[in-house]
Parts: structure tokens; sequence; C-alpha cells
């Protein structure tokens, strides 16, 4: 037995998890009294969630499954201790691990969310799913087709769900507008242009092309997998071009390779309809532009899109210059994402955005990528 608590954190660490905790102070009593309210739903609930990354998406995560009747957060992990334990705590639990391995292995847990780096979502939902765990990936799925390949066959090999994070699917907004358009609310053919202009992001990790791989990937698919939902049609051509903004700056000059930080990439759909992306997280610090709505042209008009985690509204802008509502929502797009993934493992339903969704959409970032590195368009057939 340890002689003192810096022994046992010590000892803690070395198996792969810290579960000191020692009440003493008025923080301490609300974690212990936070600890036996989730114990007393534990021990009805049908979903017991592993949070796989303690960083802000993980957080986000955590937050939402802790809100549904039938689930509850039981395990986290992350490779840095400070954020395990935080949100160990703010989860009232007074147990957090280092090795995703040892969490996902555990009896109780039923259900993964996976939410580190891009470059690993692969190996850790593949280990989820191997152990028979419901996954729900945050998005890109993955870096490569093959490793999107491989969570989706671990998937289907072991009978369980993946699904993928785009939380824009969820909201009633985009739902909405996928049914005016349809309907022909705006015409045919349609152009849809978004831009994400931002300052060097501070998480580094953003700028590394073996990591997270840049805007093109980790943004676009947000965009890619929305068109083929709005234009209800397949991508057949993509051709991008792209800089490099921010190579040579010291914040992220030990990233051996920096991923593309500023594009354009435009697709084109068998409905005659396009899609336009413009992208900068290669500004220099201080210099984030004003964001704005997508906007999505038509012969009848453009349609305003905006996408934010408690609201999304589409404003028709038609002729004559009046504007009129075609659908708002204040949900928030996370907990219904969340709560969706949590119906269809108890409803024995696929996700709204699974693997095959995940796939096609980093497919397309991916041809970008290519068109990029080519000069030429690249055909998706």
């Amino acid at each position: 037995m340890p002689d003192t608590l810096q022994d046992a954190w010590h000892v803690a660490q070395r198996k792969g998890r810290v579960c000191i905790h020692v009440p003493g102070t008025l923080q301490d009593a609300w974690h212990v009294a936070q600890r036996k309210s989730l114990t007393v739903k534990s021990d009805s609930i049908s979903l017991r969630v592993c949070v796989v990354g303690c960083g802000a998406m993980g957080t986000i995560h955590a937050a939402r499954w802790n809100r549904l009747p039938d689930a509850a957060v039981v395990a986290v992990v992350d490779i840095r201790p400070d954020r395990a334990e935080r949100l160990a705590a703010t989860c009232g639990l007074d147990r957090w691990y280092l090795d995703y391995r040892e969490a996902i292995c555990r009896d109780d847990v039923n259900v993964v969310s996976v939410c580190v780096p891009t470059h690993l979502h692969a190996e850790v939902a593949i280990c989820a799913a191997e152990h028979g765990k419901h996954v729900l990936s945050e998005k890109p799925m993955a870096l490569t087709l093959a490793g999107a390949d491989a969570m989706i066959a671990a998937a289907a090999r072991q009978g369980v769900k993946l699904g993928v994070g785009f939380m824009r699917r969820y909201s009633p907004v985009q739902a909405r507008v996928a049914e005016w358009l349809a309907a022909g609310g705006l015409g045919r053919p349609l152009a849809y242009h978004a831009l994400d202009a931002r300052e060097l992001r501070p998480k580094r990790e953003m700028h590394d092309a073996n990591a997270n791989g840049g805007p093109v990937i980790d943004m676009g698919v947000h965009l890619f997998d929305g068109w083929s939902l709005l234009f209800a049609a397949e991508p057949v051509e993509v051709f991008a071009q792209g800089h490099r903004l921010a190579a040579g700056r010291p914040e992220i000059a030990h990233i051996a390779t920096v991923a593309v930080d500023t594009a354009t990439v435009i697709v084109r759909y068998a409905t005659g309809d396009t899609g336009t992306f413009v992208c900068s997280w290669g500004l220099p610090p201080g210099v984030t532009p004003p964001g704005g709505p997508d906007i999505l042209f038509g012969p009848a008009g453009a349609l305003h899109l905006t996408y934010g985690i408690t609201h999304q509204e589409a404003l028709w802008l038609r002729e004559g210059g009046v504007w009129e509502t075609i659908a708002v929502s204040d949900e928030d797009m996370y907990a219904r994402e969340i709560a969706s993934f949590a119906a269809c493992i108890l409803e024995d339903r696929p996700p709204p955005a699974g693997g095959a969704e995940g796939r096609a959409a980093l497919r397309v970032a991916l041809a970008a990528i290519e068109s990029m590195q080519t000069g030429k368009p690249v055909l998706l057939g």
C-alpha cells in the first residue's frame, strides 16, 4: 500500500488511471453528492458511456450524454491527466483513465464517444467496436478512406451502431430546408457558398496534416455532408486550389507536415448544383474576419443559413427584397445528435449520419486535397 498521497498518485498513473479523491472541502462534498446521484441513476440506465478525449469536444459529449434519462458517463479517458481529472470531476466520477483500452473494456461500458484527434479516430473506434461497444465518433470519421472502411467493417462484424458527429444533420432547420428545396423553394440549379476564415488556430494540432488534416478535412466534411443532403444528389467532380499561409510561423514550427490552411473548393453534383467552400485558418493572430451565414443561391432568390450550436435559422431573400423565415430553431444541435444516437441504439435502427455518410464526406475532402496536389479536377465515379 502506498505510504503517501504522492506515492498513490504515481501508482495510479502507472496503472493508467487516477482514483484519488479525499473529501475535505465544499467542492469535494459537492462531487461526492454528485457521485451518489449518478450512482442512483446508473442503477437503472441503459446506456453507460465512455468518453475518450477530454478536451472541448469530449466535454460537450459528456454533458449531453448526462442530460439523457437513459444514459450516464461512467468513464473518461485522456492522455493529459489534468483534462481527464477535470472532466471526471465534472461528471461526478472519482476515477479516470490514461489508457482508452482499459476504460473501453470495462464490463459496464456499452457506448463509446470518440473525441480524440482525427488520426486516432479509427484506432479507438475499432477497439470499441471489437469489444462490442456502440461508437459515436466525432467528425471527420478518419484521415483516410482505409481508416473509415476499417471502422465500418468492425462495426458491421460486431453488430454495433457507428455514428459520425455531423451535428448539423440533427438541426430541425437543415431538415426543413431540405424539404423546402425538394419542393422547388429556390428553383434549380442551386449554388451554395460557405466561408470559414480565422486566425491561426489556438489548437496547433489543427494545422498538422497527419493529425487533424486542416480545414478542408476538419471543417469541409460538414459542408460536403450537408450539400449531399440539401441537393439530394451525389457529388461527381471536385476542383480545389490551396495555400499554406501560416507556413513558417513560429507557432507551428514544431509541426513536421503543415496542412493546407487556405483553400477554395468547388464540388459539382449530379443535379448540376454546385457548392463552394472558401476557408482560411492561417491568418495572423488577431485577424479573424466577421463571420456570416452560408448563402444558397437559386432562381427564386438567396437563402441565408446560420448554424450555431443553440441557434440555427434559414432566411429567404426573395424577389422584391422581401425576407421570409423558412425555419428557425433554438435547440442544441449536439444534444439532438446525441439523443438521436441514443434512440438509435435503444430502438435498434441506423443513425442518420453513420459510417456510409462519414465516408462519403471524407471522400470529397480527400478528393479536394488530391486536386490541390495535381492542379486538376478529380472525378468521383
